[in-house]
């Protein structure tokens, strides 16, 4: 069979993992994000930003990779208070894009998760498994974006190379 879909490898995002409660992560980023998702799973968009709230006590910022500078001068991982942490992890993880009429078949044959549009919303942001591998997965447009650990960035490059194959 062949898929209707387009396949885009994105090396590089700024992400920042953060970790502490809902309270004092709201404290330490108020005067520069104006809201974090506090339901599990999900996400908001600020201008260029995402915020995703992946666990308990737990979200991921990202941001396009130029803004990654600002980001770290004025989210001060380096000054935050000791209850909470913000690790800048930008090069941890590479990312995928995929749209097109058949990118929800694609991604079925990736995961294991119902990404049906009507329970994985543009809203929702989870970490689940592609091709057995642990991938931070959300809505992208009409598509999704996923992301692994980047040294499997080549191993899944490959992997979405065959489901595609005739």
């Amino acid at each position: 069979m062949t898929y209707d879909v387009k396949i885009e490898r994105k090396l590089l995002n700024a992400l920042f993992d953060i970790k502490g409660s809902i309270e004092e992560v709201k404290s330490h980023l108020k005067k520069h994000i104006k809201s974090i998702p506090i339901k599990p799973n999900s996400c908001i968009s600020q201008g260029n930003l995402k915020i995703l709230y992946v666990g308990p006590n737990h979200w991921i910022l990202m941001a396009p990779i130029t803004d990654e500078q600002h980001l770290v001068s004025t989210l001060r991982p380096y000054d935050c208070p000791a209850s909470i942490s913000i690790v800048l992890i930008s090069d941890t993880m590479t990312f995928f894009y995929i749209h097109g009429p058949n990118a929800f078949d694609i991604m079925s044959i990736a995961s294991p998760l119902n990404l049906n549009k009507d329970s994985f919303t543009s809203e929702t942001a989870t970490f689940s498994e592609i091709f057995g591998l642990k991938a931070l997965i959300l809505r992208h447009g009409d598509g999704y974006q996923f992301a692994v650990d980047q040294s499997f960035g080549n191993m899944v490059s490959d992997y979405l190379d065959l489901a595609l194959a005739d």
